[in-house]
């Protein structure tokens, strides 16, 4: 052991005095810093989820209404649509003088005040905020603190009031303090929770591949030191320690570099938000133990593969001899992970995703698949260029007879860029199928000019209010036309599941089926068979009211209506359902019941944008939690806008954290040229003296680039899509659809760098070429 350490000691020392150690030594330190950060961000995704599950149950409270001891009342208030977002509130109302604090307050606001958030603050002096402002319930009194916020981007607000009850379905109690309940974590969405565990795996496998390929940048140099050790009079097996040590060193420097970065960057997080999804910084704490297996584990990688490169080299004195000579690399053995990966893919698209284990399965698949990529590369790449004649131009030919004695090499240099364009295909492939097979959305705001807008809500106690709102918004610039669409609420009776009562008057009733007489007092059912006998004089149950936040009956004291003597058959209604037809005559007190109503307004073509944005002032301040919509699509909730908002989020930051990957991973591509460059110092000055053009020789390394560039995309093209086929099947969203302006966007990607590395080593490559090299040789 004590050798073990004297030898990794040496090799460490080496790394900082050998001869110009400083330029490997940063590039090494640097790729490696840059793969920390990643890693260490990917090992925060957990505390991140949990803290803001922790943040939201901290002013979520579930504490019955009517418990002893009870301080405050707090209940769920609508959500307030503004645009494309949705600003989130909670009624705060004290029964005590000592109530407990909601979480990010100083005090409970009084009735008729409200504490926002600082984002909120924000728009709401912006002057695109005046249209918000008559819909929130109250003067604005404070600011909420980071302790009350699940973000930093949060548009939300606590409102006083002194009109709850304690008796409201709507209200949860708070004994003692916030932050009572029981935790509950929130679960992704299915095919969210595939788009971010492939991502995660996209963006981590190709850095551990870049680290295990910096770890040999050098090799060359380092090999020649090794054997003038040898001279001296190291074994083989010390001479292979202190090639670990050495690599070692740039790791450790790197790893120290990178925890550095990390800190550096975490502030950056309070300013990214994406949609209604934004975190503070402090979430982002990367867990203990997989901190620890980065901080470890990445020296210790280095120095394996170190280790595991010297192996078939044995370094003597002055020079390196291989063990054996070179033999054609065999396929089998290379490809079992990725055909083991693709399996368990196979395996669980047949049995179905469901739980934890399914979904450690899937990551543990999807990794073979994408680890396996760089051991199937250098058989290509071997394969390939053994494949190519020896005939056409001088450059053709200096380019593949370099790449038949060194396709190990060239491989290398390009397949972390392989396996960043395989899960890249992938994931664009799961995220054109995943939104190809969504609903079509409704529009927003903006696709609402030009059409009918839709505004349901349920009656307040003043009946001119319904009337009121209609001339309001009649009077509105832009708004063609306004009218009361009918009033309608669920029921059952019984026999059937559900019926839709609506009362609405003769012409309407015209315009929804063919009926040869109407009066008012009539009653119309839309039913298949015809048969209404059974109706006459039933009593409905009324389910799905709008009552009021303050008088809203429990589901076991809902309220009943008894339908007339008199019931008329008409034909199925467009949407198919079960009908009851009502004219007000006949309604009696079925319209106070049901509380609800609907309102049609007829946009203008050509609308400004804040005519939405006023209708919906005037719905707020008329009716009970009114939504809109219009006619091209049904009101979006607002769990279905933070999915939509989750899943835009996490395909953002992932097709760009892997572009970031890609570029980074170019740098190893152009660091790699270099050094051959250098190694081939000799050779070059050799052909520069006999008179080889050095366009010549520029053709050759773009060549030299290109040609294993070209065999990695082709791999990752048909492993990616592969991949993304099998993953489809495992999210179960029906036909595949390939994303192939993305494929194209990575194969300009990957043109582009071959084009750029071989810009820059241009000049290295011209000074190499040179008569003078063969003078420093």
């Amino acid at each position: 052991m004590t050798n073990w350490l004297q030898d990794l000691a040496f090799g460490f020392r080496l790394a900082f005095t050998g001869h110009r150690p400083w330029g490997r030594l940063v590039v090494t330190s640097l790729g490696i810093a840059l793969g920390v950060v990643v890693l260490l961000g990917a090992a925060s995704v957990p505390n991140i989820h949990s803290a803001r599950i922790e943040r939201e149950n901290m002013r979520d409270p579930v504490a019955a209404a009517d418990a002893p001891g009870v301080g405050v009342l707090v209940a769920n208030t609508p959500a307030v649509q503004f645009g494309d977002r949705f600003i989130q509130g909670l009624q705060l109302q004290d029964l005590r003088p000592d109530a407990p604090v909601a979480p990010g307050l100083t005090r409970n606001p009084a009735p008729g005040e409200a504490v926002v958030s600082p984002a909120l603050q924000k728009l709401l002096q912006s002057p695109e905020g005046e249209l918000l402002r008559p819909r929130l319930p109250a003067e604005i009194t404070g600011v909420i603190g980071q302790d009350g916020l699940v973000g930093m981007k949060e548009l939300f607000y606590y409102a006083g009031t002194d009109s709850l009850s304690p008796r409201s379905h709507q209200v949860n109690g708070v004994s003692e303090r916030f932050g009572e309940s029981t935790t509950v974590e929130a679960e992704l969405d299915g095919h969210l929770q595939l788009v971010l565990a492939l991502g995660v795996a996209v963006l981590l496998v190709p850095i551990v591949v870049y680290v295990a390929a910096t770890a040999r940048l050098a090799e060359a140099a380092r090999q020649r030191r090794l054997a003038a050790m040898r001279l001296v009079g190291a074994t083989g097996t010390q001479v292979r320690r202190m090639a670990a040590g050495e690599s070692m060193a740039g790791a450790v420097l790197g790893v120290a570099l990178g925890w550095v970065l990390f800190e550096l960057v975490k502030p950056a997080v309070d300013g990214i938000s994406m949609g209604e999804y934004s975190l503070f910084s402090s979430y982002v704490r990367p867990v203990w133990w997989l901190a620890a297996l980065v901080t470890i584990g990445l020296p210790a990688l280095a120095a394996l593969v170190t280790i595991g490169a010297l192996r078939r080299g044995i370094a003597e004195p002055l020079q390196v001899t291989r063990r054996a000579t070179a033999r054609p690399r065999k396929l089998l053995w290379r490809v079992v992970p990725v055909v083991t990966g693709m399996a368990g893919l196979v395996f669980i698209g047949l049995d179905g995703i469901s739980g934890q284990p399914a979904l450690q399965l899937f990551i543990a698949s999807v990794v073979l698949v994408l680890a396996g990529v760089p051991l199937v590369l250098p058989w290509c790449v071997e394969r390939f260029a053994g494949r190519l004649g020896g005939g056409g131009s001088t450059a053709w030919q200096l380019a593949v007879r370099r790449l038949q004695l060194t396709s190990g090499t060239a491989a290398r240099a390009v397949s972390a860029i392989a396996v960043v364009v395989t899960g890249v295909i992938a994931l664009q492939t799961l995220l054109a199928t995943v939104i190809a097979s969504e609903p079509s959305r409704a529009p927003g705001p903006e696709a609402s000019a030009g059409g009918r807008m839709t505004i349901m809500g349920g009656l307040p106690e003043d009946p001119a209010a319904v009337p009121t709102a209609v001339r309001e918004l009649q009077a509105l610039p832009g708004v063609l036309d306004a009218r009361v669409n009918d009033s309608s609420i669920q029921a059952s009776d019984g026999e059937y599941s559900s019926w839709t009562v609506r009362v609405v008057d003769c012409a309407q009733i015209r315009e929804l089926a063919p009926v040869p007489d109407c009066a008012d007092g009539d009653v119309f059912a839309a039913v298949p068979d015809q048969r209404v006998d059974h109706l006459a004089g039933a009593t409905l149950h009324l389910i799905d009211s709008y009552y009021g936040a303050t008088s809203r009956p429990t589901r076991d004291q809902l309220a009943t209506w008894s339908v007339p003597s008199t019931v008329r058959p008409v034909g199925i209604l467009p949407d198919g359902g079960r009908e009851l037809l009502v004219t007000p005559a006949a309604a009696g007190g079925l319209a106070d019941l049901a509380r609800q109503v609907s309102i049609d307004a007829e946009l203008a073509p050509s609308v400004a944008p804040d005519v939405v944005e006023r209708v919906r002032n005037i719905a707020a301040a008329h009716l009970i939690e009114p939504t809109t919509s219009n006619a091209m699509g049904s009101p979006r909730a607002v769990p279905e806008l933070e999915r939509e908002a989750a899943m835009t989020a996490v395909q953002v930051v992932l097709l760009t954290g892997a572009l970031a990957v890609f570029a980074l991973i170019g740098c190893s591509v152009f660091v790699s040229a270099a050094e051959q460059i250098q190694e081939r110092r000799r050779p070059m000055a050799v052909l520069g003296a006999v008179g080889v053009p050095r366009r010549t020789m520029a053709w050759s390394l773009l060549l030299q680039n290109a040609v294993p560039m070209l065999v990695a995309t082709a791999l990752a093209a048909v492993t990616g899509l592969l991949l993304g086929v099998l993953v489809v099947l495992v999210s179960s969203k029906g036909p595949v659809v390939v994303d192939v302006p993305g494929m194209l966007g990575l194969f300009a990607f990957a043109a582009a760098s071959v084009l750029v590395v071989t810009v820059l080593t241009l000049p290295a490559a011209t000074r190499a070429a040179a008569p003078e090299g063969l003078r420093t040789e």
